[in-house]
């Protein structure tokens, strides 16, 4: 589309038995070139000049600022159609489109952004990919959804993202003739699920309705508007989840995190993406947090996520998470069995001291909790620096506490980053890094320059004598001292 017009309808006339590739991207309006000839006369729209050859037209990819003239390609039958992917940023329908008024048979591969379209079009039948993204006033039915996964079980990709939903969602759900619920879609080539930035109705209606038995990625961030997640995600889900442990057995490590309303779990298999991610949003985190650890961190019944005898477990409390009143402490005792190596607690957490206290004490059976821990990361006010040096010592020197006088020690931290702990002196600093093994790492503190607009006299960096003191003791102890901007 960088010749002028009547070059390109002289192009398209010759090519009349062979079949097309159009690619067009536009940065003003829809023009697809400059939008000027040599002479100086403003040209017309170029999907004009495609109209009438969309029956031969085998891969049709447009993006551009608006949807202005489209109508001209979509409104017309496409029987040779291959591929199709349309992005736009402003959208001019009100009504959703049937694209290519349902006829476009040998259609398999789909990419639509910003543009609203039935989602039970005769045109979206029999695909092998399919990717809906898009904040629009449009949203599809609990039936209309339904009938896309019916009409494509043989999807090897989908993944749908920012599609919102009207108050009658739910007006057209599909049930059995008897009442309860419909079988379910089995979609045996569905490798790659991919939900992200969806309310939650639209996100059971696509789970509750599908069987995947070679699920190897599954990505999930679902919006539950202050709803526990277990409860209303739980029984959709439920059936996924002996496959997604199948793809996931072999898996070397797996991430949560935790915030004030959210939880994530990430489960990796060695060098790939992750195989399983799930972003509960707007939700109750315990709830969540329970869920997702019963149901693929602990199931004892093979094949289960924790096989690989090198599998470890991740934990990150972040973004507001309150840990006052310990409610998360049942899920950590449960999750010991399965090698919590990596513990961040991060400054925004709300009473952290609660979760240092709980690592630092051996439980009534005499075992200590998390006690496979290798890396701890804390950051927040001072006052926490004296829990953690209590409990460090207490893991990793005796004191145990009177009801378990002779509980085992856990292993030795190989990594302690405090370097976001603020007030820390180095009494209190000296100490934590005596609870490192001698080969281990210790981040300490940032420290702020004196100076700080010249960037020199760093305070208390000089003090190489307490450094040493620390080196001599305790061997090839790494000690790291990051400066601070």
């Amino acid at each position: 589309f960088s010749r002028p017009q009547p070059a390109i309808s002289h192009s398209l006339e010759k090519s009349q038995s062979s079949g097309l590739e159009i690619k067009c991207f536009s940065n003003s309006k829809y023009d697809c070139a400059p939008p000027m000839e040599l002479a100086g006369v403003v040209e017309g729209g170029y999907l004009g000049l495609v109209a009438p050859h969309i029956h031969r037209i085998r891969s049709l990819v447009l993006s551009a600022p608006t949807t202005d003239g489209l109508l001209s390609v979509l409104g017309h039958a496409a029987p040779m159609l291959e591929e199709l992917r349309l992005r736009f940023v402003h959208c001019v329908f009100v009504q959703p489109l049937d694209l290519f008024c349902g006829q476009a048979g040998r259609l398999k591969d789909v990419a639509l952004e910003n543009i609203p379209v039935r989602w039970d079009s005769e045109a979206l039948v029999g695909l092998r990919s399919l990717r809906i993204k898009g904040k629009l006033d449009y949203s599809p039915t609990e039936g209309q959804v339904r009938r896309l996964l019916e009409a494509n079980p043989g999807l090897e990709e989908m993944d749908i993202e920012d599609v919102t939903l009207t108050e009658r969602f739910g007006d057209d759900a599909v049930g059995r003739d008897g009442g309860g619920q419909p079988d379910r879609v089995v979609m045996s080539n569905l490798q790659e699920l991919r939900l992200t930035n969806l309310p939650f109705e639209l996100v059971q209606a696509v789970l509750g309705n599908v069987e995947i038995p070679a699920i190897r990625h599954l990505k999930l961030k679902c919006l539950f508007r202050g709803q526990p997640a277990s409860r209303l995600l739980g029984p959709s889900i439920k059936h996924l989840i002996p496959p997604l442990r199948q793809r996931s057995k072999g898996a070397h490590r797996a991430e949560m995190m935790l915030g004030k309303s959210s939880v994530r779990l990430e489960v990796h298999l060695p060098g790939q993406k992750p195989t399983i991610r799930m972003d509960l949003k707007n939700t109750v985190p315990i709830s969540g947090f329970e869920w997702l650890a019963e149901n693929l961190l602990l199931v004892e019944r093979p094949p289960p996520v924790s096989a690989a005898d090198t599998f470890q477990v991740s934990l990150k409390f972040w973004d507001n998470f309150d840990m006052a009143g310990g409610a998360f402490i049942p899920i950590l005792d449960r999750l010991s069995a399965v090698k919590v190596k990596s513990l961040t607690i991060e400054s925004a957490c709300r009473h952290g001291e609660e979760l240092i206290k709980y690592v630092g004490e051996a439980k009534e059976d005499s075992q200590w909790p998390l006690p496979h821990l290798m890396s701890l990361t804390v950051a927040g006010p001072a006052e926490l620096a004296a829990h953690l040096s209590t409990a460090l010592q207490r893991r990793t020197h005796g004191a145990p506490s009177e009801e378990a006088p002779t509980a085992p020690h856990p292993v030795m931290l190989e990594i302690l980053n405090i370097e976001s702990l603020r007030g820390v002196d180095r009494k209190v600093e000296k100490a934590l890094a005596k609870c490192v093994s001698s080969s281990g790492t210790f981040i300490r503190q940032k420290r702020r320059s004196s100076n700080y607009w010249n960037g020199y006299d760093w305070e208390d960096l000089d003090d190489d004598n307490e450094d040493e003191d620390i080196y001599n003791t305790y061997g090839p102890l790494a000690m790291v001292s990051p400066y601070v901007w």
